[in-house]
């Protein structure tokens, strides 16, 4: 078939190379927040340099030491793909060990071009190096517990898998023994500019994926986060209450509204960065008391909302104690003083299949309400049949 011919495909790799560098390269200049992309660019860089180096030597007539430059080229783009992949998934990268792996290959690489100049070993060289990089790039994407974007670097991992067969591929290919230049016209050749076609453009664009969607999910987190707090805003704790209430379990659900007591006397006192600490430690203390799917929420102000599922009234009242138990005894320290506070709640068990949102919160605001009236640092309790 004539489209592979090995000058076109040189031809076709080229340009495929150059044009995603240019994506590439885009995508590092409006993520570049992130570790380890502008190490991933740098190594489709050196592939788009190393298929133009092919390029030229099927052209020109060029010296061993052209050779020599466009496979080292190559391979350290390979190295670099790997590298920065791991850098992005935050793995603790071994760089002496790539170093190692960059030299021994380049002491190979001038053994089989100025010593012992046979093509099957040289490419023998290159190929177990290719395999060895992807193989650990592999691995770095696997030992990373990703979830927002598992699929895309599942898929990236299989195509970084996929690399040592075709590797396996070529070298049996080779062994035929009519292969002796890669621009001999050989299945093994067609076989093997196909492959880093198809490689080069999947790798790219599964990457290229892989940072999309983790800027998604990091700018969603960030648009349903309380700023000062870190935990649900209002809106995100509205939106995941109500839709674990639309489901069908029959079970009760409790949902605790809770209000810092005296806590205009605290800003008014020792200023709003006081107050700020205040809601800070408040909310890491409530959190730290919570399992999933429990859920924290900063309602608004010095107001915050818990929703415990699959709790009954008699699992609520120890609940609630222990949540006013452990911000009554954990002092919070603004500039070195100890400030104290405690909370008072208004608490509603009610069976989930009955009750939506509003009504959860009408009630628990009333017992709020009673629990201040009370003497605050209490919680009051609503059971709605």
């Amino acid at each position: 078939m004539n489209f592979l011919n090995i000058d076109t495909m040189i031809m076709m790799t080229s340009v495929s190379s150059l044009l995603q560098s240019i994506v590439l390269v885009s995508l590092w200049y409006s993520a570049n927040q992130y570790k380890g992309i502008s190490i991933y660019v740098l190594g489709n860089i050196f592939s788009c340099l190393s298929f133009v180096g092919f390029l030229l030597r099927n052209i020109f007539s060029l010296p061993l030491e052209v050779r020599l430059v466009n496979n080292l080229i190559f391979v350290s783009a390979i190295l670099l793909h790997s590298i920065g992949i791991g850098q992005f998934l935050s793995r603790k990268i071994n760089y002496r060990a790539w170093l190692w792996c960059f030299l021994l290959f380049l002491f190979s690489q001038v053994y089989l071009v100025y010593y012992f100049d046979d093509y099957f070993w040289r490419n023998f060289s290159i190929l177990i190096t290719i395999a060895l990089a992807y193989g650990i790039g592999c691995k770095y994407i696997l030992d990373t517990k990703i979830i927002n974007y598992r699929v895309t670097s599942l898929s990236l991992a299989f195509i970084l898998a996929a690399t040592p067969l075709i590797v396996i591929m070529r070298l049996i290919l080779l062994l035929d023994g009519q292969t002796h230049s890669i621009f001999t016209q050989t299945f093994a050749n067609s076989f093997t500019f196909l492959s880093m076609f198809i490689i080069d453009f999947l790798r790219n664009g599964f990457f290229v994926l892989m940072v999309s969607q983790r800027m998604y999910s990091e700018l969603h987190e960030v648009a349903e986060m309380d700023f000062l707090t870190q935990v649900f805003n209002r809106g995100a704790t509205a939106r995941r209450i109500n839709k674990y209430l639309g489901g069908k379990t029959q079970t009760d659900v409790t949902l605790i509204l809770l209000d810092i007591d005296y806590f205009k006397k605290i800003n008014d006192t020792y200023g709003h960065d006081a107050g700020d600490q205040v809601l800070r430690d408040v909310a890491r203390v409530l959190e730290s008391a919570l399992t999933f799917p429990e859920l924290l929420g900063r309602w608004g102000g010095e107001e915050f909302i818990i929703f415990l599922p699959n709790c009954s009234a008699r699992e609520a009242r120890d609940r609630a104690e222990l949540f006013r138990y452990n911000v009554e005894t954990q002092n919070v320290y603004y500039v070195l003083q100890p400030l104290s506070c405690t909370l008072s709640l208004g608490v509603v068990t009610a069976p989930r299949h009955q009750v939506d949102l509003d009504e959860l919160l009408k009630r628990a605001d009333i017992a709020l309400y009673q629990a201040k009236r009370n003497g605050r640092n209490r919680a009051e309790f609503v059971i709605i049949p």
